[in-house]
């Protein structure tokens, strides 16, 4: 016989309600930990494209900037006409076969600060170009329609699209000032949605054409 007291528990109702609620919130947390998982997917792949992209685009800029320097520019300056510079006019802008025009440009620099041109290693004369989608390095002297340039970029990480030497001389009271802008355009190779554009207007301070 009943003793007259009402169970306690849970209805039918109000199980399958809770069911309802946990399996919404389960989906809920389930979309943010999606989005979560995106957005730092996004962030690591924009990271990688512009440390790859960018390290290689500092140190084109970097050796441009050296372009023409001598070792023995106090003697230059004295007597400019007994002392000319070997790295003056190294300056040239082409293209490999088949690639965008002025997507190659070689030029010296002395490296190791003796005032002369060094043909072997150390060898002096340096270069940048585009070739299948890839910053290659001059090597040996090596024309820019020549083999044996080296890989700078690792065209199963990133594809550059775009690489452009434009140079630019202005003459004020018989004093020529040069200027390259440098060009570089990449995405990532396993997604095109990741792209970045670099692009700046530099002064060759020790550079006579």
């Amino acid at each position: 016989m009943l003793n007259g007291k009402r169970q306690s528990g849970y209805t039918l109702i109000e199980i399958m309600i809770a069911m309802v609620l946990a399996i919404g919130s389960l989906a809920a947390v389930s979309s943010l930990v999606g989005y979560g998982i995106g957005v730092n997917g996004n962030l690591i792949n924009s990271a990688r494209l512009n440390e790859e992209l960018g390290n290689v685009y500092s140190l084109v800029l970097s050796d441009l900037r050296r372009t023409g320097y001598s070792g023995s520019t106090v003697a230059m300056v004295t007597d400019p006409e007994a002392n000319p510079s070997p790295f003056n006019s190294s300056i040239s802008v082409s293209e490999f076969p088949g690639e965008a025009a002025n997507s190659c440009i070689v030029f010296a620099y002395d490296s190791n600060d003796n005032g002369v041109l060094d043909n072997a290693a150390p060898d002096e004369n340096f270069g940048y170009r585009l070739r299948d989608g890839t910053v290659e390095i001059r090597r040996n002297g090596a024309a820019c329609i020549d083999t044996g340039w080296e890989d700078l970029t690792d065209s199963d990480v990133i594809d550059v699209t775009a690489l452009s030497f434009t140079i630019n001389q202005v003459v004020d009271n018989g004093i020529t000032t040069t200027s390259i802008t440098v060009v570089l355009n990449g995405e990532l190779a396993s997604n095109d949605s990741f792209s970045r554009e670099y692009r700046t207007v530099l002064v060759v301070r020790n550079y006579d054409s």
